[in-house]
């Protein structure tokens, strides 16, 4: 039992009383005198009310297992609290390294859509070329076979006036065709098809 000063004192004094009272007993009786045996025992009593004071006193007041259970409470706190900040540490570094790896994920999406883009795209115009050239091809070979004649002039005038209706009239002639066995000019020494 871990007594503070005051407790101490206290407890003391009742060993004093309480051997006071007995002795006091033991002489009255001894003596035969009822008022000594009388004040012995009343001593005694008081002793034992001191002593049972005392320790309800300590009882009620001691608090050492209340203080270690909040000691070990706390170390559990401050050990779930280290944790916690280890364990965000450790998230924000993950998140960290999340972010980096997107960003990587982004610059090299980046630079395969600008890759494929551009390989569309040339493939794109090689075939727009390929396909400008076949039908400008076809259609060179039309007009030299006679097939297709070149577009007629046409005016949209809803008032027609004298002037202009001769002028029309002489746009809308027919033109000669071409022939096809006609030569054909020749560039930097090469023949078309």
């Amino acid at each position: 039992m871990d007594l503070t000063s005051g407790t101490r004192a206290t407890a003391a004094t009742a060993v004093v009383v309480m051997l006071g009272g007995l002795g006091l007993t033991a002489h009255g009786v001894w003596r035969e005198q009822a008022t000594l045996s009388l004040a012995g025992v009343v001593l005694c009593m008081v002793a034992l009310s001191l002593t049972v004071l005392a320790v309800v006193y300590h009882w009620v007041t001691d608090t050492s297992t209340e203080r270690i259970a909040l000691a070990a409470a706390q170390r559990q706190a401050q050990q779930e609290r280290a944790t916690h900040i280890a364990a965000k540490a450790q998230l924000e570094n993950e998140r960290a390294r999340l972010y980096q790896d997107l960003a990587a994920d982004r610059a090299a999406d980046a630079q395969r859509l600008k890759a494929e883009r551009a390989s569309v795209e040339a493939e794109f115009e090689d075939a727009r070329a390929k396909l400008v050239a076949d039908s400008m091809e076809i259609l060179a070979s039309w007009f030299v076979n006679g097939k297709i004649q070149p577009p007629e002039g046409c005016t949209g005038n809803l008032i027609h006036f004298p002037k202009q209706t001769e002028e029309r009239d002489r746009e809308q002639a027919p033109m000669p065709r071409q022939q096809p066995d006609r030569p054909r000019a020749r560039e930097h020494g090469v023949v078309g098809p």
